[in-house]
């Protein structure tokens, strides 16, 4: 399958999506009786099992001892891959209809510093067609080094001031504020340079509880912007099973809680889409390759 491309927009579309119009009856049905994302969450939490990938990465690593892959990279890539494959992952419901982007861009937040006082700082991937594990490796690496930086934080602190400004308005403004923003969302206005900083509006959003030594826990989905995906990570852990053979063996685990809205695919799409992600986890080498060429098991 080609990988996700801008198509050109028709009468009905949204900036950020293109208009769904053969659904099914159920479809529609669910859209219209249950307008919030919030009412229409499932989440489910299981097991990934990161054997292989975990010999991958210690191999490349001993291969080339700069090589700075992690765990988290190569998950990305492998979601890059299902959500391409699975575009019913790309839609999202708003104002009563069904949309499907035509780009795929992976959200999380990272911390400026490892304390509670600290701020956060949103990455946004937009992955390209050229992209693979080690170019989404190096722009991770890169923008999360960049959301550390001293100087780059004191800029954010000096920008944030006058964000911060709005808190002195009066409440009845806030409110007038916040609906406004709700409305400008509903009807497909929101503008693309608020759209592509916020992770509201992204594909997927996560977050990578595990770095913090915690494990995946369910986190809501939002009724404003288009996210109709997330993802919580925790902890990576090795645990021993009864193998093929019936003998023991130590296998390596990461806990994983995906929720996601039930209106742009039945249950049976997500388990067949984190089915395949299980799939390019245990065959890493297809993450070299870049996300245009095709890939067979």
């Amino acid at each position: 399958m080609s990988f996700v491309e801008k198509r050109k927009k028709k009468f009905g579309d949204r900036k950020d999506g293109h208009l769904i119009k053969d659904l099914p009856m159920v479809n529609k049905l669910l859209v219209n009786l249950y307008p919030n994302r919030c009412d229409n969450e499932v989440s489910s939490t299981f097991d990934l099992d990161i054997t292989i990938l975990t010999k991958y990465i210690n191999k490349r690593k001993k291969e080339d001892p700069n090589c700075e892959i992690k765990f988290f990279h190569c998950f990305i890539a492998a979601l890059v891959r299902v959500i391409n494959d699975k575009r019913k992952l790309l839609r999202f419901v708003q104002n009563h209809k069904t949309y499907e982007k035509d780009e795929i861009r992976v959200s999380f937040i990272a911390k400026r510093a490892f304390s509670e006082k600290a701020e956060e700082a949103v990455i946004n991937y937009f992955a390209k067609k050229e992209d693979n594990v080690d170019s989404i490796t190096r722009f991770i690496i890169n923008e999360v080094k960049g959301a550390r930086d001293e100087n780059q934080v004191k800029q954010k602190e000096k920008d944030g001031k006058s964000v911060e400004s709005l808190n002195k308005l009066p409440n009845f403004l806030f409110r007038l504020l916040a609906w406004f923003l709700r409305k400008t969302d509903k009807h497909g206005k929101t503008p693309k340079s608020a759209m592509k900083e916020d992770p509201s509006f992204a594909t997927v959003l996560l977050s990578n509880l595990g770095s913090i030594g915690f494990k995946s826990v369910y986190h809501h989905l939002n009724n404003y912007g288009t996210c109709s995906f997330m993802i919580t990570i925790g902890q990576i852990v090795s645990k021993v099973t009864k193998g093929k053979n019936g003998k023991n063996e130590t296998r390596t685990y990461v806990d994983v809680t995906a929720i996601f809205d039930e209106r742009i695919a039945d249950g049976f799409y997500f388990i067949n889409a984190m089915k395949l992600m299980q799939e390019y986890l245990n065959h890493p080498e297809t993450l070299e390759k870049t996300f245009d060429e095709e890939v067979k098991f």
